[in-house]
């Protein structure tokens, strides 16, 4: 099973990233029910063929008893903000490997996703990754994908990827 359903938040609205043409990743507005965003035929990932996305949220970077809203909640301890995200996938016509890609989803109000090669041609190890949305009693539990880190360094964000 694909895992192309990764739901995430910008403010207050609710958003769910999906893939559903086999060489594109879109933005879903899960209250409407529209997709509000999309990857262009011919972008910079064609041929790239998603199995997998992810959009980090505050629970990844942040303590579980940390929750927003809470007496030492800061407008800081509210990144991430789902304005990234990660696909992985394959290149038709490569090897059975994985890579990985990186989403801005920071334009998505506007209905613009961009999605680059930062971190190059990398074969990841995705053995045993199982989305929290398709089983949420799996080994993740709500976390990011084992193969990706999300943290702050020096109050710059950062992005790890484990091979």
């Amino acid at each position: 099973m694909l895992h192309t359903f990764e739901p995430f938040r910008q403010g207050t609205r609710e958003l769910a990233l999906i893939s559903r043409d086999y060489t594109r990743t879109a933005v879903l507005d899960l209250i409407s029910g529209e997709v509000i965003a999309e990857e262009a035929d011919g972008s910079k990932g064609s041929g790239f063929c998603p199995v997998g996305v992810y959009v980090p949220d505050w629970w990844d970077v942040h303590h579980e008893t940390t929750i927003p809203g809470a007496k030492y909640w800061t407008a800081d301890a509210e990144w991430p903000v789902g304005d990234f995200g990660f696909v992985w996938g394959c290149h038709w016509g490569d090897d059975t490997s994985w890579k990985v890609q990186y989403l801005d989803l920071s334009r998505v109000q506007q209905s613009v996703i961009t999605r680059d090669d930062r971190f190059g041609y990398v074969e990841l190890a995705t053995r045993d990754f199982r989305s929290p949305c398709i089983d949420p009693e799996g080994p993740q539990n709500g976390k990011s994908p084992p193969f990706i880190r999300v943290s702050k360094y020096q109050r710059r964000r950062s992005s790890v990827l484990s091979t």
